[in-house]
Formats: C-alpha cells, structure tokens, sequence
C-alpha cells in the first residue's frame, strides 16, 4: 500500500514528503508542547507501519512545530485512565510507534525543541538525531513517581554508558542539545530550531543517494550489534540471513557493475 495514499492532515500532526523517497511527519499540538495521546500514537504508529512496507520511500523524518519536538504522553490522559482504574499499555512499540520500533527503514528525529519524558524515549530508539541548539532534552518522570520503561533505559545506557543515564534517569534533570551531542546520542547540532528538519531532509537524502537494500541490511547490523548481548550472534545472522539476500537484489549488482564502468548508479526500490 502506498503511503501517499494516506491522509496527510491529521488532528495533532502532519504527514509530508519533503522529497521523492523521504516521508517527514510533524507533530503540531502545539498548544500542549506536543505531548501525544493514545489516538495519535496509534495512528502515528500505522504511518511508520506503511512507510516501512512502503517500496517507494526509503527514510523517514519526524520532528515538531512550535516549541517543543514533544514531551511525551498526555498525562492529563493518563490522569483520566488513572481514575478509571485503566493502566497504561508499554507494550511494544511505544510512544508513536518509536520507543520499541524495529522497523526495516531509518528514521531521523529533528530535534527542534523540548525534547521530554515519552519524547526522549522516541529519540533515543531513532536511527540518527540533528538537534536545534536551543534543544533541551530530559526524563523528568522521576518528578512524578513515573520511571521511563517503555524502552530508552537499556537503549541509553548502551548509546550514553551508565553514569550517564543514570544521571538523566535519577535526576531528572535537563541537559542541551550540545552535552548529547557530546555523549554520543545526537549526531549534529543545528544553529536555528528553523533549519533542523531541512538539515534532516538532507541528510536522509544523503542516505537516499546509496543502495536501499544496503541501507536497510547496513541498519540492521547495526542494530543487531547494539542490542545483541554476542558480538558473533550479530556476525553470523547477518552473514546467513541478510546477506544472501543482499547478493541475490539487483541494487548489489548495479553498484558492482556501475564502479566497473565508471559510471553513476541507478537504484531501484528494494524488495528486501
């Protein structure tokens, strides 16, 4: 199914295509910081569901308007759901589709603002993160006798190491754009809260000028490596799972073939 199909104006956020292969969404509850009910994060979570089964597209962005990239639940929801004796569900994947994402494509976060609670756990699982200057991220959770367990403790101690986390976790303090940067978790800051979703457009068409079936193989790896306990675990299911596949797609052939003949490369969407 193609997700161009799909609505592109929903109530608390937008779905865009900034360029051909990219899907970029964009929360817009602004008048709540953009924090993220049940409804949204459901349908948030069928967009990231399409983009991946999507041939078509090969990245996806998410970022916010207004102030502030997202800051988590609505916990005036929650409040609700609290009184009526309904627990909240942390199953997998999360927080609009993301904290627990697998997935099979990447996603860049674009940071342009307050970055919080159910908002970091999103950040943390994204594949890269560009980030305004003026970002501050933190999990406050602690502050309201909450613990951040849809997912980014294990993914932060891995990516921020464990003094780190628990500096974040036990304090709940804020910390910029540029102290995660310095820790390892955003890839690149960005001057203005303006540019850093075009900063991320062009970063994902940077990863959109490379073999697709490569780019999701390339993640996958990755990946595995980050959340595997065996280095060698990682080694051998890439090596018997993905790689055949890789060989037998023609985007392994093109790229072969074109350094051959010193010419540009000519992509088709993967079939992975």
């Amino acid at each position: 199914m193609s997700l161009k199909s799909q609505p592109l104006h929903y109530r608390y956020f937008d779905v865009s295509f900034p360029q051909e292969k990219i899907v970029q969404i964009t929360l817009t509850r602004t008048e709540k910081l953009n924090c993220i009910n049940l409804t949204t994060s459901l349908e948030i979570q069928k967009i990231w569901q399409l983009f991946d089964e999507d041939e078509s597209l090969w990245v996806g962005i998410i970022t916010g308007a207004g102030r502030a990239f997202c800051t988590g639940a609505d916990l005036e929801e929650w409040n609700r759901m609290n009184q009526a004796g309904v627990i909240n569900d942390m199953s997998a994947p999360g927080l609009a589709g993301l904290p627990r994402r697998a997935g099979k494509k990447p996603i860049i976060a674009a940071v342009n603002g307050m970055c919080m609670g159910g908002g970091f756990e999103m950040v943390a699982n994204c594949d890269l993160v560009v980030a305004s200057s003026s970002a501050v991220f933190a999990l406050p959770e602690v502050k309201r006798g909450i613990v951040p367990v849809a997912g980014c403790l294990p993914r932060l101690t891995r990516t921020l190491g464990l003094q780190r986390t628990m500096d974040l976790v036990l304090t709940g303090r804020s910390v910029s754009a540029q102290t995660l940067c310095d820790w390892g978790l955003v890839n690149q800051v960005v001057g203005s809260s303006a540019d850093v979703a075009s900063v991320a457009v062009q970063l994902a068409q940077d990863i959109c000028q490379n073999s697709p079936d490569a780019v999701i193989v390339g993640r996958t790896g990755v990946r595995s490596s980050w959340e595997a306990g065996s280095v060698e675990d990682t080694v051998t299911g890439l090596a018997e799972k993905w790689y055949p596949r890789l060989v037998g797609s023609p985007n392994f052939a093109e790229g072969i073939r074109a350094f051959a003949e010193k010419r540009p490369t000519s992509w088709i969407d993967s079939k992975l």
